[in-house]
């Protein structure tokens, strides 16, 4: 690998770690405003663990806040698959050094 795509690398992983930190505090603040019982409510819809049916009447109920913290979770998601993504890159790499 060329020096500049390891240097492009290392500034991903950089960018990724920024991110998630930044990710993690909102979705702490977005878990206060919307109070321990209703993020649970989200988290079995996240899980997917509703049936057909009640996924169908949550997705009526959720307001503004609740959509964030969803879109949140799932920033976050892609975030640790491409953090862990980058991170396999580089021990692939170390290791044929």
């Amino acid at each position: 690998m060329k020096p500049d795509d390891v240097d492009f690398l290392g500034e991903m992983v950089v960018h990724l770690d920024v991110t998630i930190r930044r990710l993690v505090i909102e979705e702490r603040e977005l878990i206060v405003k919307l109070g321990a019982a209703r993020v649970e409510e989200l988290k079995e819809f996240w899980n997917q663990e509703l049936t057909g049916e009640e996924e169908a009447e949550f997705k009526r109920t959720l307001d503004y806040w609740e959509k964030i913290l969803i879109r949140t979770w799932a920033s976050l998601s892609r975030a640790h698959k491409s953090r862990a993504q980058v991170g396999q890159t580089f021990m692939k790499l170390n290791s044929k050094l």
